[in-house]
C-alpha cells in the first residue's frame, strides 16, 4: 500500500518532461532538464516523510473511513496536499537556481 501511495504521489511529477516549463537565458535545454530533475528529486525527498505518515494513517483508519464512505476523499486530500507541497518545493528550487517559468 505504501508503494502504491508513493506512486500516486510521484506520477504527476514524472509526467512532466524536460524542464517543466522553466527557462534561464543562456542555459541549454539539457542543463535545464537536469536542474529540474534535481529539484523534483529534492521535492520527493522532502515530502516522503509526510507521505509515509499519510500511508500509516490510511492503514490505521482506512476501515473506519471506508465504512463512512470517506476513504477515497481522505486519499485524495493527502495526495493533493503532498502534490501541492512538492510543487511549491520544485518552484522555489528552480527560482533559486535562477529559472523563470516560460508561461
Amino acid at each position: 500500500m505504501r508503494s502504491l501511495f508513493r506512486l500516486a504521489l510521484l506520477l504527476p511529477l514524472a509526467a512532466c518532461s524536460g524542464a517543466g516549463g522553466w527557462s534561464k537565458p543562456g542555459v541549454p535545454p539539457a542543463t535545464a532538464a537536469h536542474d529540474y530533475a534535481e529539484c523534483r528529486h529534492s521535492a520527493e525527498l522532502a515530502v516522503r516523510r509526510d507521505s509515509d505518515i499519510d500511508t500509516d494513517i490510511l492503514a490505521t483508519r482506512g476501515q473506519d473511513w471506508g465504512r463512512l464512505g470517506a476513504l477515497q476523499a481522505k486519499r485524495d486530500d493527502y495526495a493533493d496536499s503532498n502534490n501541492a507541497r512538492s510543487g511549491d518545493i520544485v518552484e522555489r528550487c528552480m527560482m533559486g537556481k535562477g529559472y523563470t517559468t516560460a508561461g
